[in-house]
């Protein structure tokens, strides 16, 4: 069982140190489910210190002095905030446990006590929480023909958090991921107050960690019963996955036929399914979005589907 999980953390670790943006854009399938492992099983996530520690410039002989010119050239001050360090890994753990196959235990573990078997460990470190400020002057015309100045300061947030993912037996990182968090949606998003611009950070956290866990992670479904369908295409299917789970509805699958060329699996991408109803706990009823004649197709000729969850 040992040498199995080693193995299983290879793959792990080629998938989950992606990029964040590749994680959630690919439209290939994760990870591979091993022999001898549930298609779906879940892991037990114990949860060790994300302290913080900033990131500090190594060039201390003119670091102050770039920043003071920079600040006198963009009018931008940047401002650490480690107040808000414990809120920042509260979001990271509910982070972890929102995502699909993760159970999180937040404490050590206990080798006594606890299995080791579908066990991970995980921990990581919280490099940055920074506002960055800057003062705006608006000009209003009033109706005499007069320019009224208004000025006022505004602020954006920005918080970088490493999380790691460990062999529970061995300590050894099987995966460890940087996340880049702000507060501003767009270049041109600024806040009314500090607490505001954090606030709204914070907010962002737990969602990218449960997105990226996702997709490294994903749900594996099969198709178990046809619904309706034309001549020529698939509409609606029943998946074996429900709310134990932790399927819900809009939730979206990616189709792909399987195929074995020159002794190797090849993947092709047919179209994808969206969650319309959870029916039971292993039990969901689907609408085929997209790439039903193709699904369809496979249906009928008993051709090989790989269905993987995704956002």
């Amino acid at each position: 069982m040992k040498k199995m999980f080693k193995l299983f953390a290879v793959a792990a670790l080629l998938v989950a140190a992606m990029p964040l943006e590749r994680a959630y854009a690919q439209e290939n399938v994760s990870e591979q489910t091993l022999p001898g492992f549930d298609r779906n099983h879940l892991f037990n996530v114990y949860v060790g210190n994300f302290d913080y520690s900033p990131k500090t410039k190594q060039d201390g002989s003119g670091s102050k002095v770039l920043d003071v010119l920079a600040a006198v050239i963009t009018g931008e001050i940047n401002q650490n905030h480690d107040s808000y360090s414990d809120a920042v890994r509260s979001e990271i753990v509910k982070g972890l446990s929102h995502a699909f196959r993760f159970k999180v235990v937040d404490r050590d573990f206990d080798e006594n006590s606890d299995n080791a078997d579908y066990s991970l460990a995980t921990d990581g470190m919280v490099y940055n929480i920074t506002t960055t400020s800057k003062t705006e002057t608006i000009e209003h015309k009033e109706k005499n023909g007069k320019i009224r100045k208004e000025t006022r300061d505004l602020y954006r947030a920005v918080i970088v958090f490493s999380i790691n993912l460990k062999d529970i037996q061995t300590g050894t990182i099987i995966s460890s991921n940087t996340f880049h968090v702000e507060s501003n949606e767009s270049s041109s998003s600024w806040f009314g107050s500090r607490q505001s611009a954090l606030e709204k950070a914070i907010s962002y956290i737990s969602r990218e960690v449960e997105r990226f866990y996702d997709s490294a992670y994903p749900l594996y479904a099969d198709i178990i019963e046809r619904a309706g369908e034309t001549t020529n295409k698939q509409k609606e299917v029943y998946i074996d996955l429900g709310s134990k789970h932790g399927v819900y509805t809009d939730l979206t699958f990616g189709v792909y036929q399987l195929r074995t060329v020159a002794g190797r699996e090849a993947r092709t991408y047919l179209g994808r399914l969206r969650v319309k109803k959870v029916e039971g706990p292993d039990l969901s009823f689907c609408k085929v979005v997209s790439g039903g004649k193709d699904i369809k197709r496979c249906l009928d000729n008993d051709e090989p589907l790989l269905i993987v969850s995704r956002h």
